[in-house]
C-alpha cells in the first residue's frame, strides 16, 4: 500500500512510458553506461560499408538508403530514420552511420546530448549532503517497528539458468513427434511425405 502511494505521488509521466512527457525509448539496462556501451559496440560492429554505394540522396539532408532488399528513409535534419530506430534510440541507427560515413560528417552532432560525456558528468554535479549522527535522525516509528526478514531462498552463485530442469516423466517420455499435415502419419512432414492426402 505504502509503495502504491509513493509511487502515485511521485507522478506516473516519471515511471510510466504511457504517461511520459517525453521519449523514453525502449532500451531497458542497469544503468546508463551500459546503454551507451551498447549503441557504441553495435556501431562499431555494423555492417556499413556492405551498403555505402546504396544510399541516395533525395534533398541535402533527406536519403534513400537500401538495406536487405528494402528502402529506408533518412531524414538528417528531423533526425528520423524510417527504421524507427534514430528518433527511438535518439542515437544513430545503422541507415544513418552509412550516411554519416559517406557525407564524412561529424557523428556527435546527430546523437541526443543524454549520450555525451559532458551531460554524464553533469548528473554528479548536484551536491550530495551529509548525514547527521546517527543519534540525530529523525525516524518514523512504524519505520522503526517494521522487521525486514532476509529472503527464504538463498540465489546461487553464477548467472541464472536459461533452461528449465525437465521433470523425470518429461526425459523418459522421449521427444514429440509431428503428424504430417498432408497424410496424418507419423515420422514424415508435408515436404517429404509420398502417400495419398487424408480424407476430412
Amino acid at each position: 500500500m505504502r509503495v502504491t502511494e509513493y509511487l502515485e505521488s511521485a507522478g506516473r509521466d516519471n515511471w510510466a512510458r504511457l504517461y511520459a512527457s517525453v521519449n523514453r525509448g525502449w532500451t531497458m539496462t542497469c544503468n546508463i553506461a551500459e546503454c551507451i556501451n551498447r549503441h557504441l559496440l553495435a556501431a562499431r560492429e555494423l555492417p556499413i560499408y556492405d551498403f555505402l554505394e546504396e544510399v541516395e540522396p533525395s534533398t541535402e539532408f533527406v536519403y534513400t538508403v537500401h538495406d536487405g532488399g528494402r528502402r529506408f528513409i533518412l531524414n538528417l535534419n528531423n533526425k528520423t530514420c524510417s527504421c524507427h530506430m534514430f528518433q527511438l534510440d535518439e542515437i544513430l541507427c545503422l541507415h544513418a552511420w552509412a550516411v554519416i560515413k559517406k557525407k564524412n560528417l561529424v557523428a556527435d552532432d546527430y546523437c541526443s546530448d543524454l549520450f555525451k560525456p559532458e551531460t554524464v558528468l553533469k548528473t554528479y554535479d548536484v551536491p550530495v549532503d551529509p548525514l547527521p549522527d546517527e543519534r540525530e535522525w529523525n525516524i518514523p516509528k512504524f519505520i522503526l517497528e517494521d522487521v525486514v526478514l532476509p529472503p527464504r531462498y538463498k540465489r546461487p552463485p553464477g548467472r541464472p539458468k536459461k533452461r528449465r530442469d525437465k521433470p523425470s516423466s518429461e526425459l523418459l517420455a522421449g521427444k514429440n513427434r509431428h503428424a504430417c499435415s498432408t497424410c496424418g502419419q507419423l515420422g514424415h512432414n508435408k515436404c517429404s511425405c509420398s502417400f495419398e492426402p487424408r480424407r476430412k
